[in-house]
């Protein structure tokens, strides 16, 4: 092993250690219980010393794609303040296997929340008569019209809240919070807050308001925004009267889960070098022109073809049987088929040395994004109605990670982020095309943002260097897990 090896191999590991051990200490003094087996799966988050049912109550419902995990930032802050958190997955989505129904939505994710109030109730650890809830996105829908059918709900929070009716009455003790950079959710909150009767500090009769704007946060950077943790928590103290041994805490998890990715980075470059025969690729004999429209003509290409689709009676938000992320997974499929028609590179079987860096670059990114970030903010480890779709999912989209590997063969690393900026604006590109033409594909804007980061951190753990095959098959396993992780079944 070289010493470069070495030098990457011991910086990861300290990265990976460091980032382990605060996702530990971020739940120390706390109990966390998690009930698998309930309807929907119910996570409760209380002070460790806590008495059953000798706290507030704060229900915690997750947005559209997202998860208890991806709410994890304000359980954690509320339970050190004193609070017992009952968070759960919506049917559809995470570890909740059943499918999410699109009528009658409101009422069928509503009825969730309740049953994961009663669920948690059987444990004997929640106070019924003291409660509050807080909903994220299409969350914030179902926490606006719990509120309302339950007026016995001491306070009320709409994290970038959806359009719901209001009334100067109730909900209770309302908060509304948006991010500055989610411009249609911060006229949403407007909207709502004037409905609500505007600003007021009752908290006493229930008809306190306030509506919070987070500067330099969007839909999803705002679940870990310390100022929104600080103003839901100032909000429930001011409506339930500050807890007995509450503390400070300040959620860093996602700045901690960041080295850790960098960690995993450094461990999985020194395997790469110590593997034999890890010598570059030969560089590409196409010419830039040609690259540049195979990629961009493919990603347009299967835009307007699942547009037609649609056009023909084809539901594409539904497309096997995952919301919107079936889409995603077709898309990538077509464009690179049509990107490799376009480029018609020589195609020649993968050699086991490349195999085996699939493996070790697949490992790298599993764990490393997925592993450590099921504690932050993805539950990663599929149930099994989502894991039959891995292999599908991936040979779907190989090919549009092998043409990206073939138009990017042999490049130095400034030109490999060239080629990242250009396939990231092309996928972009493309997809807001879709979604102007499909309105019923909007909630992939929600997502768009991580696409770039996630097949750049893919760049930057293995690029084509290593060959075509090995960053093709690494990339199309790696993004199929995670849009089966992110989107609901349907």
């Amino acid at each position: 092993m070289n010493k470069k090896a070495i030098l990457y191999f011991t910086l990861g590991l300290i990265c990976i250690l460091l980032t382990i051990w605060q996702i530990i200490v971020a739940q120390l003094g706390l109990k966390v219980i998690d009930l698998h087996s309930t309807d929907p799966p119910v996570t409760i988050i209380t002070p460790a010393d806590a008495r059953p049912t000798s706290r507030p109550t704060i229900l915690i419902a997750h947005g559209f794609a997202g998860s208890s995990v991806l709410m994890r930032g304000f359980a954690l802050t509320l339970a050190h303040a004193g609070y017992t958190t009952v968070s759960w997955d919506f049917q559809g989505h995470a570890r909740n296997p059943n499918p999410l129904g699109l009528s009658s939505e409101t009422n069928q994710l509503l009825q969730d929340a309740e049953r994961a109030l009663s669920a948690a109730e059987l444990t004997g650890m929640i106070d019924t008569q003291h409660v509050a809830i807080l909903g994220h996105s299409m969350g914030s829908g179902v926490a606006l019209s719990y509120g309302i059918k339950y007026p016995n709900t001491s306070a009320t929070i709409a994290i970038s809240p959806t359009g719901q009716p209001v009334t100067p009455a109730l909900p209770h003790n309302l908060l509304l919070v948006a991010g500055s950079l989610e411009p249609q959710f911060v006229s949403n909150a407007e909207q709502l807050f004037t409905m609500a009767g505007g600003g007021n500090d009752d908290f006493a009769s229930g008809s306190a308001r306030q509506l919070v704007v987070v500067p330099n946060v969007e839909h999803i950077s705002i679940l870990f925004s310390p100022t929104a943790h600080t103003a839901t928590r100032t909000w429930l103290d001011e409506t339930f009267g500050e807890q007995p041994g509450a503390t400070n805490y300040t959620d860093r998890r996602f700045l901690w889960f960041c080295l850790g990715i960098v960690g995993f980075l450094f461990l999985t470059n020194a395997g790469l070098r110590v593997i034999s025969g890890s010598s570059q690729s030969a560089l590409t004999d196409k010419p830039l022109w040609l690259r540049l429209i195979a990629l961009l003509a493919g990603g347009i290409a299967a835009t307007l073809l699942l547009w037609l689709l649609g056009l023909l009676g084809i539901n594409l938000t539904q497309i096997l049987g995952l919301l919107v992320g079936g889409y995603l997974l077709i898309w990538f499929g077509i464009a690179g088929m049509v990107s490799l028609m376009i480029l018609r590179p020589h195609i020649s079987r993968p050699t086991v040395n490349q195999l085996v860096k699939t493996l070790l670059a697949l490992a790298g990114l599993w764990l490393g994004v997925g592993f450590l970030g099921n504690f932050v903010w993805l539950p990663w480890l599929l149930i099994p109605s989502r894991l039959l779709l891995w292999i599908p999912g991936s040979v779907i989209i190989l090919s549009w990670f092998f043409v990206v590997g073939e138009v990017t063969k042999g490049s130095t690393l400034s030109r490999q982020i060239g080629w990242w900026i250009f396939q990231s604006a092309t996928i972009i590109l493309s997809l807001v095309v879709a979604i102007m033409l499909t309105p019923g594909l909007g909630f992939i804007m929600i997502i768009l943002p991580v696409v770039p980061v996630m097949i750049g951190i893919h760049m930057l753990v293995i690029s084509s260097r290593h060959g075509s095959w090995a960053y093709a098959l690494s990339g199309a396993m790696f993004i199929a897990w995670l849009l089966l992780a992110v989107f609901p079944l349907q």
